[in-house]
């Protein structure tokens, strides 16, 4: 049996979904034209979903592909409060 994450084809919206969970259509729209693996989004997920934000914001070691799925999902995420 196949696991999507050995697979080298680019990511199905529904693998986005299953990865991002509800998202908005124009997001997982631009990630498809960026073609990502489902392993590519997987790891620019696990970059944004991380703990440390600010170290998280001023470097990661992403990629190609991952990095420009990183930054999709970034520009998504709503800004931390500046109260």
């Amino acid at each position: 049996m196949s696991t999507p994450s050995k697979d080298p084809k680019p990511a199905t919206a529904n693998e986005i979904r299953a990865i991002l969970g509800p998202s908005d259509d124009s997001v997982i729209v631009e990630i498809l034209k960026v073609g990502p693996t489902y392993d590519e989004v997987l790891e620019a997920y696990a970059w944004l979903a991380s703990d440390d934000y600010l170290h998280r914001r001023l470097h990661h070691n992403l990629h190609g592909r991952a990095a420009e799925v990183f930054d999709i999902l970034e520009a998504e995420m709503p800004e931390p409060d500046e109260g």
